[in-house]
């Protein structure tokens, strides 16, 4: 029986590593440690306390709570795929290294951030020294580990210059025509939800942590990937990482920010009525800011998660479950959101998922369908509320047709590409079994 391109490329591609790191430290281990091992061990350590040393690097990353979110997914990552006391202690006479240098030595400022990032850059390091000194049977679930572990955190350390770059290519922005979407539904989901976080205070607080710990979830559904349904887990480092980039250009298609950074202190209880919405005067606004709005990365982000943890136990299922819940209120109730965004996310999300299942299984079947549905749905809706935002107005129905037949027909395309990932593993597997 013919083997599944997915298997046999994935452990071919692993043996080439392991050659390459074989002839890097110098092959067979002497009495269990050769110098090459030693020499790229002390490199790294010293790599990172270089890094973490830098004033600069401190500044904009070590003390961003952002990025350390960030960095702390490495730290569960480490955990989630290999609980081993050495690494864990050597991870913490690692972080206090860092901390002694940085808070002690230097003399920084000590902000809640840097301890937490100081952990996470100490677990990148050790996940590094596990590739060093892992033989050659574990070493590419260690590279498979360490390298995708990097990538998120650096992709997340780049998502400020895409913004940036979007603010200056599109000065202007299309708020208002998102805002007259959501008006249509003559009721404001942003809004109201905005209004229960103000009520519900505790309510709010549980979700924007959530909706900060994004990295947190990508990184434990990948882990989760590695340790139960290895087979995904490359797929879900290209979804995971092309995400970003694919949705910085979309950003740039459709620019708008969110009705807080639009109403300002006015949100959310200030909203206009329904026929102050119906007869608003739709028009582009020059209002600084990220545009980031539509469609909702953060939604597409916890979507994959929820799609990549359905193998996974039904522990790590439900959480990833309550990470979507809690991920789309934030969305909508810190304002960052409108419902809309949130719905063209569902395509999009589609998309993405066709778009690495191309990427990673060139040999079987090509999901075009999919991948043109996705693309196809998303800038369908780009025109719409661009061009033709009075025909949501028709009656109270049509957007919340629309927003069902989105949902439902991505649901359907995620569920077929869901097959067809089930179809192509169990192929691989019987070809091994023959």
């Amino acid at each position: 029986m013919r083997a599944g391109p997915t298997g046999n490329n994935q452990f071919s591609h692993e043996n080439q590593i392991n050659i390459v790191i074989d002839g890097i430290i110098g092959g067979t281990p002497v009495r269990g440690a050769n110098l090459g091992r030693w020499v790229l061990s002390v490199a790294a350590v010293v790599c990172l306390l270089w890094i973490g040393s830098q004033q600069t690097f401190f500044k904009d990353t070590i003390s961003s709570p952002f990025l350390a979110v960030a960095l702390l997914s490495i730290f569960l990552i480490q955990l989630r795929t290999k609980v081993e006391v050495r690494e864990l202690a050597l991870a913490g006479i690692l972080a206090f290294a860092l901390y002694g240098l940085d808070i002690r030595w230097l003399g920084y400022a000590l902000r809640w951030p840097a301890l937490v990032s100081f952990v996470g850059m100490a677990s990148l390091v050790v996940l590094g020294l596990r590739v060093i000194w892992a033989e050659a049977p574990e070493r590419g679930t260690a590279i498979l580990t360490l390298v995708p572990a990097f990538l998120f955190v650096a992709s997340e350390w780049c998502a400020s210059y895409f913004l940036e770059w979007g603010a200056r290519a599109r000065p202007t922005v299309l708020d208002l025509f998102l805002y007259s979407f959501d008006a249509s539904l003559r009721v404001q989901p942003a809004f109201l939800m905005g209004q229960l976080f103000a009520r519900f205070p505790n309510f709010a607080a549980g979700s924007v942590i959530v909706y900060l710990a994004l990295p947190v979830a990508i990184g434990l559904t990948f882990a989760g990937c590695v340790r139960r349904d290895r087979g995904n887990a490359v797929s879900a480092v290209v979804a995971f990482l092309i995400t970003g980039p694919i949705g910085a250009c979309f950003y740039t298609i459709f620019p708008a920010l969110g009705p807080a950074h639009i109403f300002q202190k006015g949100f959310p209880w200030s909203a206009l009525t329904v026929e102050q919405a119906r007869n608003l005067f739709l028009e582009p606004l020059a209002v600084a800011g990220p545009r980031n709005a539509i469609p909702s990365l953060h939604a597409a982000w916890i979507f994959l998660v929820f799609w990549y943890a359905r193998k996974l136990s039904l522990v790590e299922r439900l959480v990833a479950g309550g990470f979507v819940f809690f991920t789309l209120c934030a969305t909508m109730g810190t304002g960052e959101h409108y419902l809309v965004d949130l719905i063209v996310a569902v395509p999009f999300t589609v998309m993405i998922l066709g778009v690495t299942q191309i990427v990673c299984a060139r040999e079987q079947r090509t999901p075009w369908g999919a991948v043109l549905y996705g693309l196809g749905m998303t800038l369908l809706w780009f025109g719409l509320l661009r061009y033709g935002n009075r025909v949501f107005w028709a009656s109270a129905l049509v957007p919340w047709v629309a927003c069902a037949l989105t949902i439902v027909s991505g649901w359907y395309y995620a569920g077929e590409l869901g097959q067809q990932c089930s179809a192509r593993e169990l192929g691989s597997a019987e070809a091994r079994l023959a």
